[in-house]
């Protein structure tokens, strides 16, 4: 919502009398300059002190103090006070209201709560519909439809162009992941050309995800030539980030590990950090993951006396079947079966040596 609307809302609808509704509305706009550079305290700050005063000023604050809540990693917290702006603040906040409340479910991995909040909040507010409708998009991008997902980036790029006249935030985060998603589909150059639009943001030194898809799709656009093999898992990887991630895994492969706890260790959200990873490795975290751990089951059953239970469970694993199947699917045979080929091939090769 841009702050002429704030104005006007707040003009209408504010029963305060200690303080001029312009002294107000400069207090509110405060607030939204914080939330726009990422200066939770501030915006924490000036919440609270909002929350003093009458309706809707003190939901205002309320939501501005949810915002800090969610940022600073207290979802809980953030999603109670979401709620109840949700159910009283004015219908501006209301809107903003659920569309917080969407990145807090999509945080937690919850992409079909967050699909459906992202679809209640669209209005007529062409900052509020272009944030609801590349939320929605992003979700399917998420869910490996990135076919629909482009299709749907494209036909919002008009709406997008009217929002960026102001420059406003949420312009940068729809480029951001219209970026991402031409990368991911192949379309290199255009994906450069919209991350030279999103380097050219006042905001983007407040917006590390924005700084990380520039580089990460100027890495693909230089190396799209030279695709990486998957399997090599000793590749060293040019963003930190996804380096990080990898270096995690490498040391903890040996036990469960959640896609949220890779992403928590190197200060990403899952979503962003399945991105940019994929952008970088051409494969999921997940499937790395599995394809790490399937090099050392290999190497224990090539080069120790464990027995494959004692194999499966130094590997991460829990679950024979699921152990066996991805064995399988990468090797061709099960690990009893690797085994036994090796023991067999090793047998003749001493006999001839005899």
């Amino acid at each position: 919502m841009n702050t002429d609307a704030i104005k006007r809302f707040l003009t209408v609808l504010s029963s305060a009398s200690k303080l001029e509704r312009g002294q107000l509305y400069q207090l509110v706009h405060s607030a939204e300059v914080s939330y726009l550079w990422r200066d939770i305290q501030s915006q924490r700050d000036i919440g609270l002190a909002l929350q003093s005063f009458a309706y809707p000023f003190n939901q205002v604050g309320k939501y501005y103090e949810s915002v800090y809540l969610f940022r600073s990693g207290q979802y809980q917290k953030a999603r109670e006070t979401l709620e109840s702006i949700a159910e009283s603040a004015p219908t501006p906040y209301r809107s903003r209201a659920l569309l917080s409340l969407s990145a807090v479910e999509e945080s937690l991995g919850r992409f079909e709560e967050s699909l459906r909040l992202r679809l209640h909040a669209a209005s007529g507010d062409p900052v509020t519909m272009l944030e609801s409708q590349w939320g929605i998009a992003t979700l399917r991008s998420l869910e490996g439809d990135h076919r629909v997902a482009l299709r749907d980036f494209e036909f919002l790029m008009p709406l997008a162009q009217i929002v960026g006249k102001s420059s406003h935030p949420v312009y940068f985060k729809f480029l951001n992941s219209y970026a991402l998603e031409l990368s991911e589909t192949g379309r290199t150059e255009e994906a450069a050309q919209v991350a030279n639009v999103i380097a050219s943001s006042p905001l983007i030194g407040r917006y590390r995800e924005w700084q990380e898809t520039v580089a990460a799709v100027e890495a693909k656009r230089k190396r799209s030539s030279m695709i990486a093999v998957p399997h090599e898992l000793n590749l060293k990887y040019s963003d930190a980030r996804v380096q990080a991630g990898i270096d995690f895994m490498n040391a903890n492969f040996h036990r469960k590990i959640a896609l949220d706890e890779i992403a928590e260790v190197v200060n990403s959200s899952p979503a962003n950090f399945s991105h940019l990873f994929k952008i970088e490795t051409e494969i999921t975290p997940v499937e790395y993951l599995i394809r790490l751990r399937m090099k050392k089951a290999r190497e224990l059953l090539k080069t120790t006396f464990l027995s494959v239970k004692q194999v499966m469970a130094a590997s991460g694993y829990n679950s024979k079947s699921h152990f066996t199947r991805h064995f399988k699917r990468q090797f061709g045979v099960t690990p009893s079966e690797y085994r036994k080929r090796r023991v067999h091939r090793h047998g003749r090769l001493a006999t001839k040596k005899q």
